[in-house]
């Protein structure tokens, strides 16, 4: 996977999230924070938890310590808890952004890193597999939120990659 390659990859997973966004800001508003017999219990921590996950990998991918990356990653998490959808498409969008900007300052996605980690210790990566990993997560969780809008009488909205390269 190369650097056009992972970034187009990422530009889907940006895509597929606003299109689950979009698609819950029409919905009625409790919908959002119902609580559901799911893997979650509300559709609004499925979102929180796809955001804190995506902080945790850009950290990870930037080099950032472990005890860093968890500072961060709770500062913007306690942000995002009680966030209106409004207030959350707008913490996705400055995201997806610092994603951007990173892969801006990159040369090579396909340049190894290494991080330290308290349980599983030193751990190489490669950032391209990181990107796919961010998106291969997203697409499951988004499933998540589908399945949990079913739940409720309410419809999902396509996600599938190939929505994303028809689109195009």
């Amino acid at each position: 996977m190369g650097n056009n390659r992972a970034k187009k990859m990422y530009d889907y997973h940006v895509w597929a999230n606003q299109q689950v966004i979009r698609h819950l800001k029409q919905l009625p508003d409790k919908v959002y924070n119902e609580n559901v017999k799911s893997v979650f219990s509300s559709i609004s921590d499925v979102m929180i938890h796809l955001y804190a996950t995506d902080i945790t990998w850009l950290e990870t991918m930037k080099g950032s310590s472990f005890q860093d990356t968890v500072r961060e990653v709770e500062h913007r998490k306690s942000k995002a808890l009680g966030a209106s959808i409004d207030d959350l498409e707008t913490f996705y969008d400055a995201l997806s952004m610092e994603f951007y900007s990173f892969f801006e300052e990159q040369k090579d996605l396909e340049c190894s890193i290494i991080t330290e980690h308290p349980k599983y210790g030193r751990i190489e990566f490669i950032l391209a597999d990181l990107v796919h990993h961010v998106v291969n997560h997203g697409t499951y969780h988004r499933g998540n939120v589908t399945a949990m809008l079913r739940q409720q009488g309410e419809r999902g909205v396509p996600t599938d990659y190939i929505y994303f390269c028809l689109s195009n």
